[in-house]
């Protein structure tokens, strides 16, 4: 399995580490869940895919046919989780190993003994940019790339492209 995802929505996105995409999807699907008034079908769609894209190798492709109501729910959901991240300064890897995402599969500690909140939350801003069209363009070159210590970049062989060289 590989440990970076690729995060896009309409022709635009950036690549995450899986371990801390599926943290900030976990406090997502939370904040989601606990809504205490009926919830529309559109996310319980996408409640399945978020549940499989830290563990599969698909990535997270946001749903481009949303409506500009649904995108803003989704975002309103986003600011709810990383303020609820914002509450604690790391989580323990215990607790995130006993997540269930799907089919009773669990996130991989990549030799991690805690996920620091800061980049989860700094992750869950660029979800929301790229939701309200608002990411800035990363380097020429280059994509954004979300860690366990934060944003950085990464050398796109072809900038059009979501296949990343390895920088040295």
């Amino acid at each position: 399995m590989s440990a970076t995802q690729y995060v896009r929505y309409r022709d635009r996105g950036f690549w995450a580490y899986d371990i801390v995409l599926g943290v900030f999807l976990k406090d997502l699907i939370d904040v989601v869940e606990a809504t205490r008034c009926s919830r529309a079908s559109f996310l319980d769609e996408a409640i399945r895919h978020w549940r499989l894209a830290p563990i599969a190798n698909f990535g997270l492709h946001l749903e481009k046919s949303w409506t500009a109501p649904q995108r803003q729910n989704v975002i309103d959901f986003a600011k709810e989780a990383c303020a609820r991240l914002a509450t604690r300064d790391s989580i323990p890897m215990e607790e995130i190993l006993g997540w269930p995402f799907a089919d009773g599969r669990r996130l991989f500690h990549r030799g991690l003994k805690e996920v620091r909140t800061g980049p989860v939350i700094q992750l869950g801003g660029a979800f929301i940019d790229l939701l309200c069209d608002a990411l800035p363009e990363a380097p020429k070159g280059d994509a954004w790339f979300f860690t366990d210590t934060g944003r950085s970049t990464i050398a796109m062989d072809h900038p059009d492209t979501e296949n990343p060289s390895s920088k040295g």
